[in-house]
């Protein structure tokens, strides 16, 4: 090997550790407590337009049967199996995604027949939502 590419290959390895030293240091950049950040208390609840959508007998896109005693919800984005917790004037229930894509018009999702029924939704309304612990 020759002086030159020796000395190259050096100052890269130098270079390198110089940047690998300095991104170790960026992450203990603080206020010198070795504690990790305090979880935050607060959740915040979103609220959103709900109504019912019907029961079939075809799986939804998530794989599952609606039947009248199912509990889910059913949202174009949220993946399949999200668990929500949802409170409409002071009832709560928990629930998940059980279908994806079909909500109605002005609608931030829908709801399943019994989970309406559970929280006292006579058709459309707005609810309270937040995922889950």
């Amino acid at each position: 090997m020759n002086a030159a590419l020796a000395r190259r290959q050096a100052a890269l390895a130098g270079v390198a550790l110089v940047g690998a030293l300095g991104a170790i240091a960026l992450t203990h950049v603080g206020d010198g407590s070795s504690e990790p950040p305090a979880r935050q208390a607060a959740v915040e609840w979103e609220e959103a337009q709900v109504a019912t959508f019907a029961v079939t007998d075809e799986p939804t896109a998530c794989g599952v049967t609606i039947t009248p005693t199912s509990f889910g919800v059913a949202h174009p984005v949220l993946p399949c199996g999200a668990k929500l917790l949802l409170d409409f004037q002071g009832r709560r229930a928990q629930a998940e995604v059980v279908e994806r894509g079909s909500v109605g018009p002005g609608h931030s999702f829908d709801l399943t027949p019994a989970l309406a029924q559970q929280l006292g939704i006579p058709g459309e309304a707005t609810v309270r939502w937040r995922f889950a612990d």
